[in-house]
This record gives C-alpha cells, structure tokens and sequence, in this order.
C-alpha cells in the first residue's frame, strides 16, 4: 500500500511539474546554490564533513579490530 501511495504521488508531482514549466525548478535551483555559497552554510558543512570522515574511521578501526586476522 505504502508503495502504491508513493508512486500515485510520484505520477501527481510529476503532471503538475510538466505542467509548470521549467521556470519554477530553475529559481528553485538557484535559491539553493545561493544559499549553499554563503559561509556560514559552508562551515557547517566542512564540520559534518569532518565529523562523517572521523566517524566513519573509527567505525573501520574497531571492525578492524574484531575480525580475524
């Protein structure tokens, strides 16, 4: 059913978007790059980046750690 559901909305988003154009999708975008150009955006972004890297080294080390060698 949940499936059904999605794909029902999938077909509606995608009627109304042909519907309306290019335009829209086109400020949308935009309004995304600028915002994702702004430093603050920025920084936050390099510090989950950072934090992903760093976790994601840990997570290896320890699974290196359990497994056989």
């Amino acid at each position: 059913m949940k499936k059904l559901l999605l794909v029902v909305g999938a077909g509606i988003g995608f009627i109304l978007g042909s519907k309306s154009g290019r335009q829209p999708y086109e400020r949308l975008e935009q309004k995304v790059r600028d915002i994702r150009a702004r430093p603050e955006v920025q920084n936050s972004v390099d510090s989950v980046t950072k934090a992903a890297h760093e976790q994601v080294s840990n997570v290896n080390r320890k699974v290196a750690e359990k497994l056989p060698a």
